[in-house]
């Protein structure tokens, strides 16, 4: 093949990669952390379209307009631009533009949330058990607007309350928004050495963990061999990822290597079963109660 075809190629893979992640995400906001899937199967069912945009929408934790992006996108945003604007990857830029779209004066800012413990939300009273008082709770949900994520009010609290800079700004959370990222930087750095490197110094920014750290990474391998075609199914591209984190010689390795090869593992034996199953085996599989919401 020339080399401008392969490069042709290359690109459009990139390009879709991106945008795939960007409408992927506005297409699952409407029904966005619909944990039982009999509920999520009837209320599609009832609905004027859907799944992807889904109308009316089932997501019980916020509302936001049609075609309107999650916290998750919404920072792949702050990053693709920050990439950009600063031809490559700059933790300054980055946090400067995070900071910005998650603030005090974004659309993230509710009547909901605390200002005396910003940017947290406000706490319901409760009484001597604990439970929510529901005559005097001063807010429902599903909340007026976009919801901010754990990691993004950790990164929040540090980078603009306790004023620390990049380096020092990540959070202590450990899900999955560390992969939120991935995508803009497998298109600009797939078959460069710098990017697993670059994919943990910006996960870093908002999640200082060694999970959320290594899963991304893990991520990054798999989509880095869609992108640039070394693989042609996601099921192949998942089976070079465990042999990279086989490798004693690899160059980039994480502290959490050994579980993301267990995780993957879990994954090529969960291709086959029927979707609506695969969250219960998950549960069964890692020992979680039945009314987890830890995989969200």
């Amino acid at each position: 093949m020339a080399s401008s075809a392969v490069d042709s190629a290359f690109a459009s893979r990139a390009k879709g990669a991106v945008l795939g992640n960007i409408v992927g995400d506005a297409a699952a906001v409407p029904n966005h952390w619909v944990y039982d899937p009999d509920k999520m199967e009837a209320h599609v069912k009832a609905a004027k379209r859907g799944p992807a945009f889904c109308d009316p929408p089932g997501n019980s934790f916020y509302y936001t307009d049609p075609g309107e992006l999650s916290c998750y996108a919404d920072q792949t945003m702050c990053l693709l631009e920050s990439l950009v604007a600063s031809q490559g990857f700059d933790e300054a830029d980055y946090a400067a533009r995070l900071a910005k779209m998650f603030g005090r004066e974004s659309s993230y800012e509710l009547d909901a949330t605390d200002p005396d413990n910003w940017p947290q939300l406000k706490q319901n009273p409760k009484d001597a058990e604990g439970k929510i008082i529901d005559s005097k709770r001063v807010w429902r949900m599903p909340l007026d607007g976009p919801w901010r994520h754990g990691s993004i009010k950790g990164f929040l609290t540090n980078y603009v309350d306790k004023n620390l800079g990049p380096g020092k700004s990540g959070s202590d959370d450990k899900q999955v928004d560390g992969c939120c990222k991935v995508p803009p930087l497998v298109a600009l750095y797939a078959g460069d050495a710098a990017l697993l490197p670059t994919v943990e110094r910006a996960v870093r920014v908002t999640q200082d963990t060694d999970e959320a750290v290594a899963y991304a990474c893990a991520f990054a391998r798999i989509l880095e061999s869609l992108v640039t075609g070394a693989a042609a199914t996601v099921a192949e591209a998942c089976e070079q990822a465990k042999v990279a984190l086989s490798d004693p010689a690899r160059t980039f390795s994480t502290a959490m290597d050994e579980e993301v090869k267990v995780a993957l593992e879990l994954a090529s034996k969960l291709a086959d079963v029927p979707r609506k199953d695969v969250g219960a085996k998950v549960q069964e599989a890692l020992n979680l109660p039945r009314s987890s919401t830890a995989l969200a």
